[in-house]
């Protein structure tokens, strides 16, 4: 998935960041997120759930080109809702955009075992719980998204089910969450693949953070030959899981206990994906629904 929250890549000190802000109602973030997910380099969002205030934003290191993302962000918001929207750009400090997102981002109780910790925040696990440890970068993945959670509620069902011999493939990888929780919770063959290489970089480095060898590499999708795995998660936009259908479908062997997860999805969207993957000859076992997106755990037969 694209990332949300957004972090610009790393830069040198002295560089000026600059970053295109929209402010947004709460009950939109989903939808305009989605209609701008194409945009390049994509915008992610911030919800300060004390203040009820929200935004959509996007960094880039080139003044032209945030005001030119600013532009588009408008023009798709107001195409979506029918309201004008405004989008400023300002220029932030050369040591500020790499640490004032952060005050978002804490320790997260993702189930009753799983414990999802920021690099910055220390940690005291109690006994039984499993954290994972993550300096999310500019990458997708740091718990607080509502897919995320999801697909690591179903990986540690399926990890408590036994078979933890099964090779799990974490398709679109982002920060390499979803791998290393499933390595943490006992699945000794993980590996992790996403089309972007500074996910690739930014998962290896969260693995050894955690003192895990994980094999990470580039893989899309969309290709159409994927990575062949007992259990499969896809945590993609729908867009993408309704093109890759046939292809995931078959990464997935019909074996019991054999799964695919599928997340990313908006509850809109759902019954759509559904029937993409129904007639691919798969049958859905469970969805949990988490604010406005629904996730799926499917199986052949």
């Amino acid at each position: 998935m694209r990332p949300s929250p957004p972090a610009p890549a790393a830069t040198p000190a002295d560089v000026t960041v600059h970053r295109a802000r929209m402010a947004v109602r709460p009950i939109e973030l989903d939808a305009l997120l989605e209609a701008m997910a194409l945009l390049e380099p994509p915008p992610g969002s911030w919800e300060d759930v004390d203040t009820g205030e929200a935004w959509i934003e996007a960094f880039s290191v080139s003044e032209p080109e945030a005001h030119a993302l600013a532009m588009r962000m408008s023009e798709i918001a107001e195409a979506v809702d029918g309201l004008p929207h405004g989008t400023v750009v300002e220029a932030l400090a050369p040591q500020d955009w790499t640490e004032s997102w952060k005050r978002y981002f804490h320790v997260l109780h993702v189930t009753d075992r799983v414990v999802v910790r920021p690099v910055w925040e220390d940690y005291a696990p109690a006994p039984g719980e499993l954290v994972v440890a993550i300096e999310p970068g500019m990458s997708f993945g740091t718990g607080l998204h509502a897919t995320t959670q999801s697909c690591i509620r179903f990986l540690q069902r399926l990890a408590e089910a036994g078979g933890l011999d099964r090779a799990v493939v974490d398709m679109g990888c982002g920060s390499g969450i979803l791998a290393i929780a499933a390595r943490k919770l006992g699945f000794a063959t993980v590996n992790g693949y996403d089309f972007d290489p500074l996910c690739i970089k930014v998962s290896r480095e969260n693995a050894a953070l955690n003192g895990l060898d994980i094999p990470f590499a580039v893989g899309d999708a969309l290709d159409p030959v994927l990575p062949a795995g007992d259990i499969v998660v896809a945590n993609i936009l729908a867009p993408v899981l309704l093109e890759a259908a046939p292809a995931l479908a078959r990464a997935v062997s019909a074996r019991d206990g054999h799964a695919l997860v599928l997340a990313g999805i908006l509850d809109n969207q759902y019954a759509a994906v559904k029937a993409a993957y129904e007639a691919q000859g798969l049958r859905e076992r469970d969805s949990l629904l988490v604010g406005e997106w629904r996730s799926g755990l499917f199986t052949h037969g």
